[in-house]
């Protein structure tokens, strides 16, 4: 019933006296992966990797209706650069995985929509898998009924995030080890683990479509670490990116992203790496005196109907989900 009131109210345009008023209010958009087939309950579970024909579907939406700008743009406006256009709307990617330049890039380029892809250079760089991959992997090939086995990839996923990357090996080594599945990213592992090549993300920088920002090298988060292992994190990114991109990396975005995954040490440390900008996950929108070094993002689910994405540009959908978590 409420999805059906909802589809109703959106084909009358009632969400447009709510967009006008947020018209001043830019949005950036964060997406992770794409994919072509549907979530066999572990795969995929959490819809962070998107549909391709869905991403179409967005991309024609947001040309009809906002103002597609970059995030250096957002980032420039911020620090006493041009004010952004009404409507105005950016797309980041997070992560770096083939399925970017295999899937998502073609649909972006077809629609002529520019974006930012954050990589996670030894990921890219030395194949080395994302550690949440590694876990969803495990438990996709395992015995056992769906939703157990999905309960328990929740609960080992939860405790492995706030890990620094020698307890989180010490977690995720022996689940590997009891399922008999260990991700190994060669020619023959599932493409939605695989990384982009940086072949394939010069590539797309090159076609002035998206630029190469930093997500750290290790996919960790950053206030783990003492202030000489973040500045290593920053800095070697960064070096990576600029060396086999040709171009300068310095728009940022932070592992996890959430309320703790980011401080007021995190920001120096950004700016002292020349860094012009780092987003969050926090869901927000971002207003003329927004902090650059902490910039909010609404996200995208594969789970969700075309009329939720729809409300992200006039009530913020997931606003309220984010406050939810924040108390919770």
């Amino acid at each position: 019933m409420k999805a059906t009131l909802l589809k109703a109210a959106l084909a009358l345009g009632l969400d447009r006296p709510v967009r006008w008023l947020r018209r001043k209010s830019a949005v950036v958009l964060m997406y992770h992966g794409f994919t072509d087939r549907p979530s066999d309950g572990i795969v995929n579970y959490q819809g962070n990797r998107l549909q391709q024909s869905t991403f179409r579907r967005q991309l024609a939406f947001l040309k009809d209706n906002c103002h597609l700008v970059t995030l250096r743009q957002v980032a420039a406006s911020l620090s006493g650069g041009p004010a952004l256009p009404d409507y105005a709307v950016a797309l980041t990617i997070d992560d770096g995985y083939e399925s970017v330049y295999t899937l998502g890039f073609p649909v972006l380029r077809e629609a002529g929509v520019p974006s930012t892809l954050f990589v996670a250079t030894q990921f890219v760089d030395e194949r080395v898998p994302l550690w949440p991959d590694r876990l969803e992997h495990a438990f996709a090939g395992a015995p056992g009924d769906a939703a157990a086995r999905r309960e328990r990839l929740k609960d080992l996923q939860r405790r492995a995030k706030s890990l620094l990357p020698g307890a989180r090996e010490a977690l995720i080594a022996p689940v590997e080890a009891e399922l008999g599945r260990k991700l190994v990213l060669d020619a023959s592992a599932p493409e939605n683990y695989r990384p982009v090549t940086w072949a394939q993300a010069k590539e797309m920088a090159d076609s002035g479509l998206m630029e190469i920002g930093s997500h750290t090298h290790t996919h960790t988060i950053v206030t783990l670490h003492g202030a000489e292992a973040a500045r290593d994190e920053l800095a070697r990114s960064k070096a990576l990116v600029e060396k086999n991109v040709q171009r300068r990396c310095d728009l940022f975005c932070y592992p996890n992203g959430d309320f703790d995954d980011f401080s007021a040490d995190s920001a120096r440390l950004l700016k002292e790496t020349g860094y012009l900008c780092g987003l969050t996950t926090v869901a927000g929108f971002t207003t003329p005196g927004s902090d650059p070094y902490a910039l909010r993002r609404f996200g995208t689910d594969d789970r969700d109907s075309f009329e939720k994405f729809r409300m992200t540009f006039s009530l913020g959908r997931n606003l309220l989900q984010a406050a939810r978590h924040r108390l919770s």
